[in-house]
């Protein structure tokens, strides 16, 4: 898969009460709604904020991949913008998580992203938008957004594990790259992580949101679903250092086990080098009229070489 090929773009609009679906917003009837929009269109955020009385700028932030996670309570409406993972296995892509916002006016309820974050369980999703209530939308769509992070993390372990296997076996493992890239997705997922936990952490110093109550004990779940994820990226960050750190002495080892070796052979070479080269000369040497010189020669640099050879071979350096 490419971050070039054209991405998922697709807009729900159904009523919380009754789940009925409806094709767009002018076909809607005047009753609370769900709406569900994966792959930002301008037009259609033009649509919402002068449907739900939603000011456009607002929406339009959240076309940015930098947008940071946030609570935003205002007169006529509520904003929550989180951050969600991207499919780590798309290998060309620019950013490692994405901003994802919903917004209500304690009647209606919008959730917007870029593209569908990676999620295992696709029930929850189904139970987005089995909920009757602005409320339980969002406590649902925040147990998808900790869900998508397990998701995630599961893969880096998986990675971690495989590149693990090839740096024992490789002077120069071939996955590294994949390794480099990985250790900076899990910096942006604990961050991430780091950031959705302050959003929730103000929802919880909150008894209302807008228009919205919220339950103490609901929020209390969500918090220590949200904490086990970002222990386990830490860990997980904490094996990728500790993984790249090892490839850095392994290769530093090989490579010095490989000069030794080419120094062990260079000694070895070196002894018949010289005597070749000492009958080489140009002046009187013994033997040089002997027709067995050349013979006699050989086997004196052999046996020569031989104990030198043992002595390499015992200390384990050839």
């Amino acid at each position: 898969m490419s971050t070039k090929e054209k991405k998922e773009s697709s807009c729900v609009i159904m009523a919380l009460e009754s789940g009925i679906e409806y094709e767009n917003l002018e076909s809607a009837p005047e009753e609370p709604l769900l709406v569900e929009m994966i792959g930002i269109q301008p037009d259609m955020l033009l649509d919402i904020s002068r449907r739900f009385d939603i000011d456009l700028e607002d929406l339009q932030d959240l076309n940015d991949p930098d947008e940071r996670p946030r609570l935003q309570v205002e007169d006529k409406f509520t904003l929550v913008v989180l951050r969600v993972p991207l499919d780590l296995d798309v290998t060309d892509r620019v950013h490692s998580t994405a901003p994802v916002g919903m917004v209500t006016n304690g009647r209606d309820i919008i959730i917007i992203q870029n593209e569908r974050f990676p999620l295992r369980k696709k029930r929850l999703l189904y139970a987005v938008r089995r909920a009757t209530t602005p409320s339980e939308v969002i406590y649902r769509e925040w147990e998808a957004i900790i869900h998508s992070f397990e998701t995630t993390l599961d893969i880096i372990e998986m990675t971690i594990k495989n590149t693990e296997a090839s740096i024992m076996k490789e002077l120069y493992p071939s996955r590294m790259d994949r390794f480099f890239q990985l250790s900076r997705d899990a910096i942006f997922i604990e961050t991430a992580l780091r950031s959705n936990m302050r959003v929730l952490r103000r929802m919880r110093s909150l008894q209302r949101v807008g228009r919205m109550i919220l339950y103490e004990d609901r929020l209390e779940e969500l918090a220590v679903d949200l904490k086990q994820q970002m222990d386990l990226s830490s860990i997980y960050r904490e094996l990728i250092e500790n993984a790249m750190n090892a490839y850095d002495s392994i290769v530093n080892h090989n490579l010095n086990r490989v000069m030794k070796t080419l120094t062990s052979i260079s000694l070895l070479v070196s002894v018949p080098t010289l005597i070749a080269s000492i009958y080489g000369m140009n002046v009187g040497l013994p033997l040089e009229q002997d027709p067995l010189a050349f013979p006699v020669i050989m086997i004196l640099s052999i046996l020569i070489t031989l104990p030198v050879l043992i002595i390499l071979r015992t200390n384990n350096l050839v």
